[in-house]
């Protein structure tokens, strides 16, 4: 089946009720505009989507399509390997030394289940970089990314510093 569009969110009103196939999307895919995947149920899927997913991304509970048989396709998005960042002693310096340290390595950053929390993608040199600052505590899981908490993308930039990136 071709996507071409997000047609709407599995919770519309023209959706509930139907038999729902998920497409499983990486997180680091999206922002992708093309993908050929395979849903949980098996089906082929071509998503050829426009420009304007490299602003928006695919969000889990994205619907993709309707196919024939009237099954909606959805999005989701698998967990992954994050780091949840605590900061200990709440300042404006250690919350912005942490943003600043996980902007300047391109990483998306998420708002963590605590006001004193942040999420973002693992990677050693990430973990290493703010396992060493003072009153920030790191831990490692396995967990879903909460889009509705995303404070930062990782859509394309122009210039490199040599530490994590992630390319369209």
């Amino acid at each position: 089946m071709l996507c071409e569009k997000i047609i709407g969110r599995i919770e519309d009103s023209e959706f509930i009720g139907k038999p729902v196939d998920f497409v499983e999307i990486d997180w680091h895919e999206t922002y992708n505009k093309i993908l050929r995947k395979t849903s949980k149920s098996g089906r082929d899927v071509a998503i050829r989507l426009g420009d304007d997913i490299l602003k928006t991304g695919m969000k889990p509970g994205d619907v993709l399509g309707v196919d024939s048989d009237g099954t909606v396709l959805a999005v989701e998005v698998p967990a992954t390997d994050v780091l949840v960042v605590t900061v200990e002693e709440s300042s404006a310096f250690n919350f912005a030394k942490v943003g600043y340290e996980i902007g300047n390595c391109h990483a998306p950053l998420f708002a963590g289940e605590a006001d004193n929390q942040f999420v973002t993608i693992f990677n050693e040199p990430m973990e290493h970089l703010l396992s060493h600052l003072h009153h920030v505590k790191v831990e490692r899981k396995m967990q879903k990314l909460n889009f509705a908490k995303q404070i930062s993308t990782i859509v394309g930039h122009g210039h490199s510093h040599g530490e994590y990136h992630h390319h369209e």
